[in-house]
């Protein structure tokens, strides 16, 4: 084999050294860069240090297998990534280095050219300043020993896992970066002569990187921003929430008291006041919660059943005062025990009945429970609450689940809220894999039909 080593000038036009960032999104065309990596690299008589985890590594290796003979694969080390940069995610440069030359040694002492592909992974549970610093540091100290040893260096990092931020920083730190496509137009991925290879300029490399880096500075901007608004949120409704529960104990202490009927009704309107504005609150940071992606659903076992029938009871006394007819159907097919979120689920349920009683002021509320699907795994369900209210006008239903509307938004509405209820069941919805909206009108009959749909583990004994 070829013994001349490529120089990565003629490659890249890059002078920072031979190391070489590369971001990839795709797993398998990852597994195909790595492979066409090897062979090109053996190919021009480089041994190619992997430093890889195992089940990557045993990819990389079948595929290998089938192109290339046993003798070539001589010329392949292998280093399992996690015991390479420490199971810590510390990237101790000094452990690093060591381990590299308990492999590489002997062909360091031949003289022979070395070429390295790498799979960083950022283990341990340290911050994510901890983080940023630990790969930088060890990325700078990489830097330095691969132009010390000549070598070619290829550090791979699955996009998805790290955040913008660390991105940036690593453009920042680096001549050049490629990602998955890039990497296939380069001269890395075959063992093509460089001087028949179009490969983009210094200043248009550049010019890209800067865009590059732009976006990656809106996107930090935008996350950045979101997790400010998220804490913001937090912060204040622990402030709010605090003072109003002291509020709330000592409105009831004084509602305990010997009081005028004047005096009374002053209580009465304060209590009302603070639950109002502590339900606003909790509506506010329950949004917020469900809007930031941070929340999950619980997997429990539960009962529709049982869900619907208790909620109503929730609702009981309003229902009475009324004087409504409920009727609850549950399809015969709907299984007694499902696994999923009771508490969210009842949450839906609870905010669509009290919707459905808030605006009716005689007649009924229906709630409907549908089996729309159901195999060992999953079962699927629609559930409709109907009512024969006063209905909601056309041109507001489009609206109806976006956050902080009201259809009547008047100064003068007769009924409290804050506008996130139906934003929250959405939401809610969704995480249980499930759409909701609002039925068409129906001309023969008054009122309001919300449907949603949801997806339920099976439970087996």
């Amino acid at each position: 084999m070829n013994k001349q080593a490529v120089p990565l000038n003629s490659l890249t036009s890059v002078t920072n050294g031979g190391h070489i960032i590369y971001l990839f999104e795709d797993f398998d065309r990852y597994v195909d860069n790595a492979v066409s990596y090897i062979i090109t690299g053996i190919d021009h008589g480089h041994h190619i240090l992997l430093i890889e985890q195992v089940t990557a590594y045993d990819e990389i290796m079948k595929r290998l297998t089938e192109v290339i003979s046993n003798d070539q694969l001589g010329y392949l080390h292998y280093a399992n990534n996690v015991e390479y940069y420490g199971s810590r995610g510390d990237f101790d440069f000094q452990h690093i280095l060591t381990h590299f030359q308990d492999l590489m040694g002997s062909v360091q002492k031949k003289n022979e050219s070395i070429r390295t592909w790498a799979n960083v992974m950022t283990w341990g549970e340290h911050s994510e300043a901890k983080i940023q610093d630990n790969l930088i540091d060890y990325e700078r100290q990489t830097c330095g020993v691969v132009q010390e040893f000549g070598m070619v260096s290829v550090c791979a990092y699955n996009a998805a896992t790290i955040s913008s931020s660390l991105q940036l920083k690593l453009m920042r730190e680096h001549e050049y970066m490629m990602t998955d496509v890039e990497f296939v137009k380069s001269p890395l991925y075959s063992h093509q002569a460089s001087e028949d290879v179009v490969f983009p300029s210094l200043s248009v490399q550049r010019r890209l990187l800067n865009e590059q880096k732009h976006l990656l500075i809106e996107k930090e901007a935008v996350e950045l921003a979101n997790q400010v608004k998220n804490e913001f949120i937090a912060t204040m409704n622990h402030e709010i929430r605090t003072p109003m529960n002291g509020v709330m104990g000592i409105t009831e202490l004084l509602a305990a008291t010997d009081l005028s009927d004047k005096q009374k009704e002053y209580v009465a309107t304060l209590q009302k006041s603070g639950k109002s504005l502590l339900r606003i609150v909790n509506d506010i940071l329950d949004y917020s919660k469900l809007d930031s992606n941070h929340e999950q659903l619980l997997k429990e076992a539960f009962s529709v059943r049982e869900a619907i029938t208790e909620t109503l009871e929730i609702l009981h006394a309003g229902i009475l005062n009324k004087k409504l007819q409920v009727n609850v159907f549950v399809d015969i097919d709907v299984p007694e025990i499902l696994i999923g979120d009771d508490g969210r689920f009842r949450q839906v349920i609870l905010n669509l009945l009290g919707n459905a009683l808030k605006f009716t002021n005689e007649g009924s509320i229906n709630v409907v429970a549908k089996l729309l699907s159901s195999n060992q795994s999953k079962v699927r369900l629609q559930i409709t609450v109907k009512d024969t209210g006063i209905g909601i006008p056309l041109e507001k239903r489009s609206q109806l689940f976006h956050p902080f509307y009201r259809v009547d938004n008047s100064i003068t509405r007769r009924t409290e809220g804050t506008g996130l209820g139906l934003a929250i069941c959405s939401r809610i919805v969704q995480l249980m894999n499930g759409k909701i909206a609002i039925e068409p009108e129906d001309e023969t009959a008054n009122g309001t039909a919300i449907s949603f749909t949801a997806e339920f583990d099976s439970y087996t004994n």
